[in-house]
């Protein structure tokens, strides 16, 4: 057995819930952290991702979740060769 599983079946035991109820509170905790993340209104004038448009997403219990500013960065330098490459 994995170790989420494992947490799952504690959590689920101390809260009275059945393993698929843990399941499914796991998965809407994904859900929402994926749709905060992926929220299309990311980007500036320039075409390229704002940091200041990411939002740290705080979850009481399970912590702070803090956007990459490499990743962004790195998705940034990556979207100026493409624009480079289509205005030469």
């Amino acid at each position: 057995m994995n170790k989420q599983r494992e947490i799952l079946l504690s959590i689920a035991e101390k809260h009275g819930l059945n393993i698929s109820q843990a399941e499914e509170v796991w998965r809407l905790f994904g859900s929402k952290i994926a749709s905060v993340i992926s929220d299309s209104n990311k980007k500036n004038d320039d075409n390229l991702y704002d940091i200041e448009k990411f939002p740290v997403i705080h979850i009481d219990n399970f912590g702070k979740f803090f956007p990459s500013k490499r990743v962004i960065h790195h998705s940034n330098t990556n979207l100026k060769k493409k624009q480079d490459e289509h205005n030469i």
